[in-house]
C-alpha cells in the first residue's frame, strides 16, 4: 500500500538488511539491554562517532608491531619448510621446541590484538550506555 503524499518525512529513515547472525546479535542486545531495536542502533551510532575509531593512535602503533612479529613468526615457518624440502630440517625433538616457540608468539599476538578489540568494545558500549550493568539496573528499575 503506497503511504498518502502528506509532504516530506520529517525524520531521516533508515532500512538495511541483515544476515541471520546479525541479526540474531540485534535480537540478543534488545533482549540484554530491554531496549527496542531502533534504540539499540540509534544509540550504537552515537556512540560509534563518540568512542572514535577502533584503533587509536596507541593500537595502531601495537598493530604494527604485531604484524612485524606476524612476519617474522612467517619468515620462521618458511625457513623451516625450506630446511624440510631439502632434507636438512632438524630432528623432531628440536624442531618441537621451536614449533612451541612459533605457537607461544602466535598466542601472545592473539591475546593483544583481543584485548585492543575488547577494550574498544566495552568503550562503545559504555558511551552507548548499552553496559551489561545497564541493563541489570533497567531491569530492576522496570519491576
Amino acid at each position: 500500500m503506497a503511504r498518502a503524499n502528506c509532504g516530506p518525512r520529517k525524520k531521516p529513515r533508515l532500512r538495511t538488511e541483515l544476515s541471520d547472525d546479525d541479526a540474531a546479535c540485534l535480537e540478543e542486545a534488545v533482549a540484554s539491554f530491554g531496549l527496542p531495536k531502533a534504540e539499540v542502533v540509534r544509540r550504537l551510532i552515537r556512540a560509534s562517532v563518540q568512542a572514535g575509531p577502533a584503533l587509536s593512535a596507541g593500537n595502531m602503533e601495537a598493530v604494527v608491531a604485531l604484524a612485524a612479529e606476524v612476519r617474522q613468526v612467517g619468515r620462521t615457518l618458511a625457513q623451516m619448510l625450506r630446511m624440510m624440502r631439502q632434507g636438512r630440517g632438524a630432528e623432531l625433538a628440536a624442531a618441537e621446541q621451536v614449533w612451541s616457540e612459533l605457537h607461544g608468539a602466535i598466542a601472545a599476538i592473539d591475546d593483544e590484538l583481543t584485548e585492543i578489540t575488547v577494550t574498544h568494545g566495552a568503550r562503545l558500549r559504555g558511551v552507548a550506555r548499552l553496559s551489561a550493568a545497564e541493563a541489570a539496573e533497567m531491569e530492576g528499575a522496570a519491576t
